[in-house]
């Protein structure tokens, strides 16, 4: 269980790095803030939120569903997507 919380922890880390170097391309471009400004939030919010529940409150499995939401949330995409 916990080689999946950092597995899935390191995962959302990339997405977060992923996520920053999109919004600087599509700013460069003159957009402005758009949905990927709001899910960098989001994803930091669950990055520092997961680590708080692990040690600072001692909620091993919460913080395991905590850093989970984004590939659930990801999964569950795919699965809408694919059946249209």
């Amino acid at each position: 269980m916990n080689f999946l919380f950092w597995l899935l922890w390191i995962i959302n880390l990339l997405f977060c790095i992923l996520l920053m170097m999109g919004s600087s391309l599509r700013s460069s471009f003159g957009a402005t803030t758009d949905l990927n400004s709001w899910l960098l939030i989001v994803m930091v919010t669950i990055l520092i939120g997961s680590l708080l529940l692990r040690y600072a409150l001692k909620m091993q499995t919460m913080s395991l569903i905590v850093v989970a939401l984004p590939m659930i949330g990801m999964g569950i995409w795919y699965i809408y997507d694919t059946s249209q």
